[in-house]
């Protein structure tokens, strides 16, 4: 007699098809995170109502372009919030809120609503100005020799130094410190026997803290971390105190890469991030980046040719001409988001505060969200 199989009971049969599901979710879920994962809801745009120029500058949440008359301020979604007629051949630099802008001897002080709390004729050229926290700096004069004049945002003369820089050509000035009360400087020497780059760093009103010689390599950018000061150049990364006093141990060589974007949180290390100097170079060439963060020190390939990369909510994001990528400290792969022009992103002209990029596109400028979060394929160390 055949014996008769017994049925699976419906208890056993629910069991088996959970397990079926959880493998399935597992598979899917070990696939994004070998092959990163691509969004459905990918970033969105909004184009500006000015034509791409090399004057277009990130401003807090907004966005400001100089059309060789008038600074026009716009919103991240293209509407105009005010406008402020200065004339031709017009320099502006900005904070999130305040702008320092100049036309031959004069200067200008405009705050986030296109309001002017200064404006004077300083008696000389101005070579460029600065904008803190607190202050405006004004380098005046001529190339060789210049002076150096701070203003609070009112206008009223908080400093001057003009002995420091003699026989020197001023390349930056810049502020730091949690209130900006702090000025760093950077000069070159170019008397000596050899090209010698001086930094100067001063308490605003006070007294000059520090004068270091930086040697022949060219300093051309300074951080600020928290109460680190951080000056790059072509071969190293240097750190000194808000007192200018260098902290030897805290180098880092950064031969072979160019700076090109930070954020500082308020507590923590800061993200600083570098692409190869010959991809930096160039245009749609970026195909590696570095971070430094603290005593972290890591490399990253990017899956496509890129036009530019920064830092933001402690994520990195680097744009090519059809695609934005994204990437944490812990992650291994990049996160692709297709960009929502129909045109090809051409330059990475800046970050607002808000979360968003401004990207070049041919003739066309536009502000793209950046997505925000972690990918699914994140490993902390």
């Amino acid at each position: 007699m055949q014996r008769v199989k017994p049925k699976m009971s419906r208890a056993r049969a629910y069991a088996l098809l959970i397990g079926i599901i959880a493998a399935a979710v597992i598979i899917v879920w070990g696939a994004s995170a070998l092959f990163g994962r691509h969004s459905s809801t990918g970033p969105s745009a909004s184009l500006l109502p000015c034509p791409y120029n090399e004057d277009i500058y990130a401003f807090g949440e907004n966005v400001l372009y100089y059309d060789g008359m008038s600074i026009h301020c716009m919103s991240s979604t293209g509407a105009v919030r005010w406008s402020f007629q200065i004339g031709a051949d017009a320099g502006l630099h900005c904070t999130d809120k305040v702008i320092a802008a100049w036309v031959g001897p004069t200067v200008y002080i405009l705050d986030e609503n296109g309001n002017s709390s200064y404006n004077d004729n300083l008696g000389e050229n101005i070579q460029f100005a600065r904008a803190g926290k607190q202050y405006i700096a004004a380098v005046i004069g001529e190339d060789d020799s210049p002076r150096l004049l701070v203003k609070d945002h009112t206008g009223a003369h908080m400093d001057e130094e003009a002995d420091a820089y003699s026989n020197m050509i001023l390349l930056d000035v810049g502020f730091y410190g949690k209130d900006g009360q702090y000025m760093w400087s950077l000069a070159l020497d170019v008397y000596g026997t050899a090209a010698n780059t001086i930094l100067n760093t001063f308490e605003v009103g006070k007294m000059n803290t520090g004068a270091t010689s930086l040697g022949e390599p060219i300093t051309y950018a300074m951080v600020y971390e928290n109460s680190l000061l951080r000056a790059i150049n072509t071969r190293r990364m240097r750190t000194f105190n808000d007192r200018g006093s260098e902290d030897a141990s805290a180098s880092v060589l950064v031969y072979g890469w160019h700076y090109l974007d930070s954020e500082t949180p308020e507590r923590g290390d800061a993200m600083i991030l570098f692409a190869p100097t010959s991809q930096a170079e160039s245009i749609f060439d970026i195909r590696e980046l570095r971070v430094i963060c603290g005593k972290q020190d890591k490399r990253y390939t990017l899956p496509d040719t890129c036009i530019g990369a920064s830092v933001y909510g402690r994520q990195i994001y680097a744009v090519s001409a059809h695609a934005l990528y994204r990437a944490g400290l812990g992650d291994h792969r990049f996160t692709v988001f297709d960009l929502p022009m129909e045109e090809p992103a051409t330059r990475y002209i800046g970050t607002l505060t808000n979360g968003r990029a401004i990207l070049g596109c041919g003739d066309k400028v536009y502000v793209v969200t950046l997505p925000q979060g972690s990918s699914l394929n994140t490993e902390r160390r």
